[in-house]
């Protein structure tokens, strides 16, 4: 039981940075245009980059951590929002910038393959006030962004929006690196699925395999 508990800890954290990536920056928005010497419809890119690249790697990257198991799909989707950060901190212009909110919006693998964990590891019985709590969990991060931008912004500045994150994910793959249980099963890959994988409409089909 003490294993489920960590592993439950860390999946959490997993997807409450995820979740705070997502409003971190949206009351900043002003500050980032200024500070790179941007226009408004360029900046609210930021966002909507991110948007995108959630979109498209929840349910690919769902379905991959079926065929590669879904504790390495998760370090690679901590990797990717670790690595998303440092490059938005160090961002030199609007372009950059862009560029690592989409490997941040990688990340959105975090919640398809906490899901997938919890249903693997937990007892029947736990899973499903397991996956209650972790959507509360995500929920909570997406509010607490917009609570948090503004003091770390008045102490620091707008690229510790990304540097604190980048810090705080690093450990969180450390840990999940020790701490969650490799998956039971993977999926052999097929190469006739990615076709209806590539399109919207087969998004569902390679998610629920």
């Amino acid at each position: 039981m003490p294993r489920l508990y960590q592993t439950f800890g860390v999946l959490s954290a997993a997807a409450a940075a995820f979740a705070l990536m997502q409003s971190l920056v949206t009351p900043v928005l002003p500050t980032i245009q200024h500070d790179l010497h941007t226009d408004t419809g360029t900046v609210t890119w930021v966002l909507t980059a991110w948007l995108l690249a959630a979109s498209v790697a929840t349910p690919l990257m769902g379905r991959i951590a079926d065929m590669i198991g879904k504790d390495r799909a998760l370090l690679v989707a901590l990797g990717a929002i670790a690595l998303g950060c440092l490059l938005a901190a160090i961002a030199p212009s609007i372009g950059v910038l862009i560029v690592a909110r989409v490997l941040q919006g990688l990340g959105g693998a975090i919640f398809p393959v906490s899901f997938g964990i919890i249903r693997d590891e937990f007892p029947p019985h736990r899973v499903t006030s397991a996956v209650g709590v972790m959507a509360a969990v995500i929920a909570s991060g997406s509010g607490l962004g917009i609570v948090l931008a503004g003091p770390i912004v008045g102490a620091l500045n707008w690229r510790w929006l990304f540097w604190i994150p980048m810090i705080v994910v690093t450990l969180v793959g450390i840990v999940a690196k020790f701490v969650v249980p490799a998956s039971p099963v993977a999926a052999p890959a097929r190469s006739t699925g990615w076709p209806r994988c590539c399109c919207p409409a087969g998004w569902s089909r390679c998610c629920c395999r």
